[in-house]
């Protein structure tokens, strides 16, 4: 068991939790062969994480597994260079930006290989919560170099370390409606998205109830 330590989430079933507490590290995920490996080291994982919970941990005496994942989580790979890199002291400073476009405030959780997870809050840069968040450019979103493209998710240009904080579902989501608002203003406009009017961008998002501001 690679972890000494997880996390449990109550579902909308009766008497049914997630348990997310498997790790598989050092394994390169463009990799077919490798990942198929990693399936299997992580439902090995799955197994063993099972038995202890039913066997020493209170409460999980008559659990049994339901299901696992149907593939592998992969956390990080490849990631573009965009216009702006976004980068570690942008997070733990809480960085604000002129073309924010979407809002993050999930600490730097960095599931460094063995059993550690490092956290860093935004704002203070150690594990006390702040309730402070950081923007997230627009730019992050424009590959450097390539017109017509915007990207939008894990791909994002960011750091490994600012990656570990902007790579969750909300942000994911976020920046999705600013690419597609972005999208459709720059068709409307007839320019490339790296010249898209950025202050008609942020006030859609706005109006369509985006969360783009500190406040």
């Amino acid at each position: 068991m690679p972890r000494r330590e997880g996390s449990v989430h109550r579902t909308t079933e009766p008497g049914v939790v997630h348990t997310n507490v498997t790790r598989v590290s050092g394994v390169d995920p463009t990799d077919p062969w490798q990942l198929s490996g990693a399936e299997q080291e992580g439902r090995r994982q799955v197994v063993e994480y099972t038995r202890f919970l039913v066997e020493q941990v209170p409460g999980y005496e008559r659990a049994f597994l339901i299901a696992s994942a149907p593939r592998i989580g992969v956390r990080e790979s490849r990631r573009l260079i965009g216009e702006y890199v976004l980068g570690k002291e942008d997070v733990l400073s809480a960085r604000q930006f002129e073309d924010s476009i979407a809002r993050c405030g999930a600490p730097i959780e960095d599931h460094a290989a063995g059993q550690r997870t490092i956290w860093q809050y935004v704002g203070s840069g150690d594990q006390r919560p702040t309730g402070r968040t950081y923007g997230v450019p627009y730019r992050c979103l424009l590959p450097r170099g390539v017109d017509g493209l915007l990207v939008a998710g894990r791909c994002l240009s960011a750091t490994h370390d600012a990656h570990a904080s902007v790579r969750s579902i909300g942000q994911c989501m976020a920046m999705g409606q600013a690419a597609g608002t972005a999208a459709a203003l720059v068709v409307s406009a007839g320019c490339r998205p790296r010249d898209a009017n950025i202050v008609q961008l942020r006030e859609q998002l706005a109006a369509d109830g985006a969360l783009i501001g500190p406040d």
